[in-house]
């Protein structure tokens, strides 16, 4: 058990002396205090002349063990202590400690003093034998603790970072023992210590590693912003943490702290957030009565989706209606409650606007649509005069919230509005059901994400589409915490900038309830930076990145997290597809017409994909008597891949797909067609051909047998423009169509990974 009141005292006295950092003895008392093993060690403190250093020596060679010494530099102003030649390795010689510390201490006089530590035989350049155990501070994650490959090879891997080869990491105030169990499961450096790879040897026990991981999670867990101390800690890194001899021992260690402080944040209710998703009643400010200004695009698209006229209201002193709304001077004036008060105006009044509506008490939930406030500079003040009209209006009304400032606006097909001031001429707008797509929400900091993305895949319809701009109040997680709740939605797209303080957390507990409730979440995490933009040399606690540990935290916990918006857009359109379809089994039935297709395919198979043809003879027989009859019996062999050639017609297509892809022992299908051989029709009906792909096409029939098999079939067309329109009739099929078959495959073994993982 951790003695957190030692832990204290260490930071009191460092904190009274002026500093934010310890010393290494220092942190080996901290680790003392946990539990830890540190070295046999002894502090030598300044000045050290020439007789204190002899004596120092004679001491030495007297009280450690083993035929070496390491003598080290204890400085708070020199960081690196090894590049700057403050850390020897002496042989265990009177003579040579002497001279060493002699020759050390008139290096570095400004030091606090020098120390000898007990040296332990291993290897600095065998994997495993040296470990890196680090944690920070992260204001959207809380403690982040991290493990990868120390010493050296922190310094050499951090060029070369992949989420293969990087750090495991463990938020701690989601820690638990399955989770740590989890972390060292999926460690690939901890492999190496468990004796796990070709030709290795057991170097500890995972009790070991687990004892530390605990430890390192108590202290950050108790030494944290809104946590048990006055203090907390910034930084704590142990590297190298060696491995040898059966135990695990601390041969470094830095360790920073800072004042602790209140980060919670006043988080909008329930209440007020689900006014937003469910309004009864709308209001919109800034309707202009001449002309089609933002505010009046905003009023007409409300009215043309649906929603109840008697319902909708124009805050417009002095005038009785605009375009058959009726208008009042006021919010006090409303005669019901307003859940949703649409703002579209100027940036320099929509704080006076916030004000008037939290002071009437009749409105709930605000979607701000002005935006300048608080992300150009010099609008700072603008911003907090927001958050401050926020605060006031909760103490008066608990459900009173706000969505934005620069909120694109918000699409709710289940109430049927539509505040979207993009004009419908520009962007088909998200209105309406997709029936052959799971029900879906998009949640997005950026509004010019959610139209981009609405554009490039008009067939996405969500029954959410929520732009929440820089998140001053209701915040993408605050969105998301509710939407994980409703029944209907099977899927979640996310697109991500930045989180507020404790908002990564949030969404890390939110994505484990949406996996636990069967959905699927898929999310695009901006602001990726280089590995190592932020670390500095030598103390590599931050080695991860910030995009990394976020990608690593969120794709842990339920997320499937892509990497680019061509992934995202991938990843969309087969959670959309095939989310109502639950577990996806791993045997796959792959089709074409062109060759280089089936070995692009077979390229991209990893161990997540099976390609076994069922031990049928009646399959086999059925499907060489569709080859006879399209005289391809003597061209093609039965197999998986399936490849049919360029000449087999669409009957044949139809036929064959009629026949794999209900069958028990296929779980699902990637089917790809070139679609200029003559045999296929993949033009609509037009002049100089007689092909129409709405009557001769095999894609009715294959998605009709796949949608009642209630199995996945992704589609692809490799070919230019001139397919557009064909590929436009698949997906309106209910087909997720690619471009090519090699990314098919790719982004369909990604998918099914996902959809077979557990937490």
């Amino acid at each position: 058990m951790t003695d957190f009141k030692a832990i204290e005292n260490i930071l009191d006295k460092a904190g009274a002396e002026g500093r934010r950092s310890l010393s290494e003895p220092e942190v080996y008392e901290v680790l003392h205090a946990a539990g830890l093993a540190a070295p046999m060690h002894k502090l030598y403190s300044a000045p050290l002349d020439a007789e204190k250093a002899k004596k120092a020596a004679e001491e030495i060679v007297a009280a450690f063990p083993g035929e070496k010494a390491v003598i080290k530099l204890v400085s708070s102003k020199t960081l690196h202590k090894t590049e700057s030649g403050g850390v020897k390795v002496c042989a265990m010689n009177t003579g040579v400690i002497a001279e060493t510390m002699y020759a050390m201490a008139e290096k570095f006089p400004d030091a606090e003093g020098l120390m000898a530590v007990g040296f332990i035989p291993h290897s600095a350049f065998a994997l495993g034998e040296e470990l890196l155990l680090g944690a920070r501070s992260d204001d959207a994650f809380g403690p982040v603790i991290t493990l990868g490959p120390g010493g050296t090879h922190a310094e050499s891997f951090i060029k070369i970072l992949t989420k293969g080869t990087a750090p495991s990491v463990l938020p701690v105030l989601l820690s638990d023992s399955r989770m740590m169990k989890s972390l060292l499961n999926n460690s690939w450096i901890w492999k190496y210590c468990r004796g796990d790879v070709r030709g290795g040897r057991k170097m500890a026990e995972d009790s070991d590693m687990l004892a530390w991981l605990n430890g390192f999670t108590e202290i950050m867990g108790y030494f944290r912003d809104n946590g048990s101390s006055k203090w907390a800690v910034s930084e704590f890194e142990i590297n190298p943490l060696c491995v040898a001899q059966n135990r695990i021992t601390a041969l470094d260690g830095v360790l920073r702290f800072r004042q602790a402080r209140n980060t919670e944040r006043n988080r909008p209710s329930k209440g007020g957030v689900n006014a937003i998703l469910s309004p009864r009643a709308v209001a919109v400010v800034g309707v202009s009565e001449k002309k089609m200004n933002m505010g009046r695009i905003i009023l007409n698209n409300v009215i043309k989706v649906g929603f109840p006229k008697e319902h909708i209201y124009v805050i417009k002193p002095g005038t009785a209606e605009i375009d058959g709304v009726k208008c009042v001077d006021s919010p006090a004036d409303l005669p019901e409650q307003a859940d949703m008060y649409v703002v579209a105006v100027p940036s320099s009044t929509a704080a006076d606007v916030l004000k008037e509506a939290g002071d009437s008490g009749k409105v709930n939930g605000i979607v701000l649509i002005s935006g300048g406030l608080g992300e150009k500079s010099g609008s700072e003040n603008a911003a907090q005069h927001v958050i401050d009209m926020i605060a006031d209006g909760r103490a008066k009304n608990p459900d009173f919230a706000m969505s934005g400032a620069n909120s694109m606006g918000i699409v709710l097909n289940k109430a049927k509005v539509n505040t979207f001031f993009i004009p419908e001429y520009k962007l088909e707008h998200p209105i309406g059901v997709n029936p052959n797509i799971a029900p879906t929400a998009f949640v997005s900091q950026s509004g010019a994400f959610v139209i981009a993305a609405e554009s490039t895949m008009p067939w996405l319809k969500p029954l959410y589409s929520i732009t929440v701009g820089n998140q001053q109040d209701i915040t993408v997680v605050d969105y998301l915490d509710s939407l994980a709740d409703d029944e209907e939605i099977k899927v979640m797209l996310v697109y991500m900038e930045g989180f507020k303080p404790g908002d990564g957390l949030a969404l890390t507990k939110i994505l484990r309830r949406a996996k636990a409730n069967g959905k699927q979440v898929v999310i695009y995490k901006a602001g990726r930076t280089a590995f190592g933009q932020k670390a500095v040399m030598g103390h590599t606690a931050s080695i991860a990145g910030d995009y990394l540990v976020t990608d690593m935290i969120l794709s842990q916990n339920g997320a499937l997290v892509a990497q680019n918006f061509e992934e995202f857009y991938d990843f969309a359109m087969l959670a959309c597809h095939f989310a109502d379809y639950g577990p996806i089994g791993r045997n796959t039935f792959l089709m074409s017409n062109a060759g280089f297709e089936a070995v692009g395919m077979a390229d991209n198979f990893t161990s997540s994909i099976k390609t076994d043809f069922p031990d049928d003879a009646q399959l086999k027989a059925e499907l060489q008597q569709v080859l006879k009859e399209s005289r391809l019996d003597g061209l093609v062999d039965v197999r998986n891949p399936f490849d049919v050639t360029p000449m087999a017609p669409d009957k044949a297509w139809a036929e064959i797909l009629k026949r794999t892809i209900p069958h028990p022992g296929f779980d699902a299908a990637v089917v790809s067609n070139v679609p200029l051989s003559g045999s296929v029709q993949t033009l609509p009906a037009g002049e100089g051909h007689k092909e129409d792909f709405t009557k001769g096409s095999f894609l009715g029939i294959a998605a009709d047998v796949a949608r009642k098999a209630k199995k996945p079939l992704v589609f692809c067309v490799d070919s230019g423009r001139l397919y557009d329109a064909y590929c436009d009739y698949a997906l309106k099929l209910g087909l997720p169509t690619f471009r090519t078959a090699d990314r098919a495959v790719k982004m369909y073994i990604r998918y099914l990974d996902y959809v077979n993982s557990g937490l």
